[in-house]
């Protein structure tokens, strides 16, 4: 049952000759002199010579030097001087800022489709499917700008014709939709296309594959679950369905805490028809499992006096669940609003403070998507997370020749 791992793009020093070194009096800047868009490339001359980096791998300010042999080198100095009976080319080159936002968090709804989801809800004569599918078809309208939603449900089986039924191959998940802002059609879809008939409640190896689906995606962006169930997890066998000896409590357990802890994907579990309470004297099993499962998963309720899970009793109490944990599911990732010219002489900043870059991808920032995005990890991405959506990165760049400070 092991999980596909993230592709983390290196980024290496380059370096091209320029077949007019003579000719150049100035260095072209990286955005444009005098701070335009990022996005803008060096012309003339330079144009060809747009992945200059610092030949020792660092990320500090840098500088073009002209030598006899008329081949451009990266030099640590961002003054003109001259050095070895070469020249640098002058700091011609402003300072840009960018103000980069946040991209919408990914979030993959695990949604239980047992036959036990046909039962009434305690609170009126409406069945738990047509209450969940009404509350999520409103939650995800109502946040589908912000919010990437996609669609796992389980078990994938139509009818009693067979149990438990999941893909054998955990590295092959199939997802009803996959994580797209603007999926409310294809969410609706899907959910009219399904009923509550699916024998047994393989949760385990839903929660399993809906995180490998996540990040076999390979994006920067931030990943989530929700789990909606109120069923207990079964097929521990994953062959039999039902009774004693098929309940799947401990693997439920070790996967949601695998997926994460190991993983990195935090996992938000809603208990359908559950209990509100947090203060039961006696929780039944059920009520103590889905507890346990919401304080593995890294997104506890943590209101005064609620259950560790989200308690939806109603299509309108789902909505309002969903809302909330979709205002909490930020992103890390942040997209750049093109390519990045010179990408070592760069600085980010995150409410006035400067974060260093981290290739380890521990406790600062580094590029992904293939250079598209800037992903902060560790201590700064917590900040943003407390931030509740307000958080923007200050990206600042430049053209080599100009050090930023």
């Amino acid at each position: 049952m092991g999980p596909v791992t993230l592709f983390r793009q290196q980024h290496k020093a380059r370096s091209r000759r320029s077949d007019n070194c003579l000719a150049a009096a100035a260095v072209v800047c990286l955005v444009a002199c005098g701070g335009a868009s990022d996005s803008a490339t060096p012309t003339g001359d330079w144009s060809r010579d747009a992945s200059v980096a610092r030949a020792d791998g660092g990320g500090g300010p840098i500088a073009i030097k002209l030598d006899a042999a008329s081949v451009f080198k990266p030099s640590v100095d961002g003054a003109a001087s001259a050095v070895d009976g070469g020249v640098y080319a002058p700091a011609t080159c402003g300072v840009s800022t960018t103000t980069l936002f946040p991209r919408p968090a990914e979030v993959m709804l695990v949604l239980d489709r047992s036959t036990t989801m046909a039962d009434a809800l305690p609170a009126d004569e409406t069945d738990k499917w047509t209450a969940t599918v009404s509350g999520i078809e409103s939650a995800v309208l109502a946040s589908h700008d912000a919010t990437a939603w996609g669609l796992m449900l389980f078990p994938k089986a139509t009818d009693d014709s067979a149990c438990c039924q999941m893909p054998a191959n955990d590295l092959s998940p199939v997802a009803e939709v996959a994580p797209e802002q603007q999926s409310t059609s294809a969410i609706s879809a899907a959910l009219a296309q399904s009923a509550p008939t699916g024998i047994g409640a393989p949760t385990a190896r839903a929660l399993i594959q809906a995180a490998n689906y996540l990040v076999a995606r390979g994006t920067g962006t931030s990943k989530y679950i929700v789990l909606a169930s109120g069923a207990d997890p079964t097929c521990a066998s994953d062959s039999l369905c039902t009774g004693a000896s098929t309940i799947d409590y401990a693997r439920t357990k070790e996967t949601v805490a695998h997926v994460a802890s190991v993983l990195g994907i935090p996992v938000a579990v809603a208990g359908i028809a559950l209990p509100a309470a947090g203060n039961v004297i006696q929780p039944n099993s059920r009520v103590q499992l889905f507890t346990d499962l919401a304080n593995l998963g890294g997104m506890p309720n943590t209101t005064k006096g609620q259950a560790a899970y989200y308690a939806a009793g109603s299509g309108a109490e789902l909505t309002a669940v969903l809302a909330t944990l979709s205002s909490q599911m930020t992103s890390c990732s942040f997209a750049l609003p093109g390519p990045v010219a010179w990408p070592d002489n760069v600085v980010v900043i995150l409410s006035e403070t400067r974060i260093p870059q981290d290739l380890s991808r521990q406790n600062g920032w580094d590029y992904a998507d293939r250079g598209n995005s800037v992903v902060l990890f560790g201590k700064p991405c917590d900040d943003v997370h407390n931030m509740a959506g307000r958080a923007s990165l200050s990206f600042v760049t430049a053209c080599p020749a100009a050090a930023i400070y």
